[in-house]
């Protein structure tokens, strides 16, 4: 685990903290527990918006002390705790793991990729999430071959469901497996929406497996010291651009 990670969890704890001691000074907990952790909810929501942290860690830090007092005021059994953990495992293990959040890509994105991808390419998405894009960009264009690999198991059973609805295109494979195993040099592109904390591993397996004249196309995240051969905007403000490297050399 690298140093990032402890010293995002103690930013977080200490910003609870400040909130809860916040909402102290105002409304005593132990008469009205349920009034002090939506204050608490609100100064957490505020801090982490002055803080500037990403709009969802304003939702989590608001929601989280109400969250825990509700549930227990609703006395709920010890399974009920196992359970919602085993469920945001099962959803958000890559961010705990690999931190990579769960993001979804835009329409936006989807009418890049079918712009900037070759003819008859065989495309591997690094992360598929629900399988939005897979499918998506397989129904616009359906000369291509979609490798769509997700280790997240909730994230790939929706995955899994949305392609068995979609009538199971016989162009995109649904995989519950991790990308780092699957080797490159079958493929022609590479896309992947991940952070920036992956990017470095995965230019260099980019660089050692991919073959010769191969596609990388990151959604927003760079490759550090890499620029890349062009970009293509995507007008959000979260998801800005479309980066694309071509393999310098490779296996074949």
């Amino acid at each position: 685990m690298s140093r990032a990670v402890p010293v995002a969890l103690l930013r977080h704890g200490l910003l609870q903290l400040a909130a809860a001691l916040g909402a102290w000074f105002l409304i005593a907990p132990a008469l009205q527990p349920l009034a002090w952790s939506v204050l608490q909810g609100l100064l957490a929501a505020a801090l982490a918006a002055l803080l500037r942290l990403r709009r969802g860690s304003w939702l989590a830090h608001g929601l989280f002390a109400p969250a825990v007092v509700y549930s227990y005021q609703l006395a709920l059994p010890a399974w009920a705790y196992l359970l919602a953990l085993l469920l945001t495992f099962a959803i958000g293990r890559n961010a705990w793991l690999e931190r990579v959040p769960f993001y979804r890509s835009s329409p936006r994105v989807v009418e890049r990729l079918a712009e900037a991808l070759p003819e008859q390419a065989r495309l591997l998405e690094a992360g598929c999430g629900d399988a939005r894009l897979a499918l998506q960009l397989a129904e616009r264009r359906p000369d291509l071959q979609i490798a769509a690999l997700e280790t997240a198991w909730a994230a790939w059973a929706l995955a899994w469901l949305r392609w068995c609805l979609a009538g199971r295109p016989a162009n995109v494979r649904i995989a519950c497996r991790s990308f780092w195993l699957e080797p490159l040099s079958e493929y022609d592109a590479v896309y992947a929406f991940l952070s920036p904390q992956p990017m470095p591993r995965l230019w260099r397996k980019f660089v050692t497996e991919g073959q010769s004249g191969s596609l990388l196309l990151s959604n927003t995240f760079t490759v550090p010291g890499v620029e890349p051969e062009r970009s293509l905007a995507l007008g959000g403000p979260l998801q800005k651009q479309l980066l694309i490297w071509r393999h310098p050399h490779g296996t074949r």
